[in-house]
């Protein structure tokens, strides 16, 4: 991932999720089994794309429990506009940003099997918290896909997936 796409796409990611959790006021308890909304990441490109009038070149799109980020590359990739998809509905754009490096891919790109693709990854780190799924392009041009998992001891991972959920590498943040 992009250092710092990947450091403005985190800071906003908390941002967004800690007001999307504040503003909501569940009567039932926190869910811990709760997995990041990789199958809403379809619906949220189709909303995005017929907003726009069209398939779109993308920094990075990720999803975590509740919302899916998309970050748009305009300007020629020479710039970011970041987009909100929650409870169903695109959000306005965010203020576009600068952008110094990165890769974009399209969505169709995009080959992950959103019932398994978390699976692997929340059997083996059973006591972590899957908190993030992240697409991105690779150091290879190619399109990537890591869960980021909190660890109940505080340790922050990447774990780099396959498509189908295969664990493919491990990076401690």
């Amino acid at each position: 991932m992009s250092r710092p796409i990947a450091t403005a796409a985190v800071a906003l990611l908390i941002v967004v999720s800690a007001l999307a959790v504040a503003g909501c006021g569940g009567d039932d308890g926190p869910d811990e089994r709760a997995r990041p909304a990789v199958a809403q990441i379809e619906a949220a490109v189709a909303a995005l794309e017929r907003e726009l009038d069209g398939p779109q070149e993308y920094f990075e799109i990720n999803a975590d429990t509740q919302l899916v980020n998309l970050f748009v590359a305009t300007d020629g990739a020479t710039t970011v506009t970041p987009y909100l998809y929650i409870d169903g509905e695109l959000q306005p754009p965010a203020p576009t940003r600068p952008v110094t490096e990165g890769a974009t891919f399209t969505a169709d790109r995009i080959d992950v099997d959103p019932e398994r693709v978390l699976d692997q990854v929340a059997e083996e780190l059973s006591d972590s918290e899957l908190a993030t799924f992240v697409v991105v392009v690779g150091p290879a041009g190619d399109v990537r896909y890591e869960v980021l998992t909190r660890s109940p001891r505080g340790g922050t991972l990447a774990v780099e997936v396959s498509g189908d959920g295969a664990i493919l590498g491990v990076e401690s943040l």
